[in-house]
């Protein structure tokens, strides 16, 4: 199989994936691999020698999880790169709205006091006062808290 198809099957599995967690801790290990590729491109040809997006979808028939992890940490070509960094945020921005919808402005939520993933659990009291793909939450303490819904929780009545 050819980086490309690998890449095809990962993104399959990358829409439809329902782990959160594990959508944004890949999300976080592309971002560094993405900035030394960019830094590369440019060390090597300017602005213009940056690629697109590969044009390339998600296959008919998907990777399994990890076949799909693997086939990301392989990818040395920044266009494949993008693309799966596109499907991979396409998707946790879908699960982040959905996961929204639990916590309408004025619940009553537990949050982790770093947005981290996976979180560590030392959990902060506080209220929704905005909610959407990111929650913003004033904690019992005062501060604020903004982070994405995945990470809260309801506080027990």
């Amino acid at each position: 199989m050819t980086s490309r198809q690998d890449v095809a099957r990962a993104i399959a599995f990358f829409e439809q994936c329902d782990d959160v967690m594990l959508l944004h801790r890949l999300s976080g290990e592309i971002a560094p691999r993405a900035k030394q590729m960019v830094g590369q491109l440019i060390a090597r040809g300017g602005e213009d020698a940056i690629p697109p997006p590969a044009d390339l979808r998600g296959a008919r028939e998907p990777a399994t999880a990890a076949q799909a992890v693997a086939a990301l940490a392989a990818v040395n070509d920044f266009a494949l790169l993008q693309v799966l960094a596109r499907g991979i945020g396409q998707r946790i921005e879908t699960l982040e709205i959905a996961a929204s919808a639990q916590f309408p402005e004025g619940a009553r939520v537990l949050v982790p006091t770093a947005v981290a993933f996976p979180p560590a659990r030392a959990d902060q009291p506080g209220t929704v006062e905005a909610t959407g793909t990111m929650l913003l939450v004033r904690l019992d303490n005062g501060e604020s808290w903004s982070g994405p819904p995945s990470l809260a929780q309801l506080a027990p009545r």
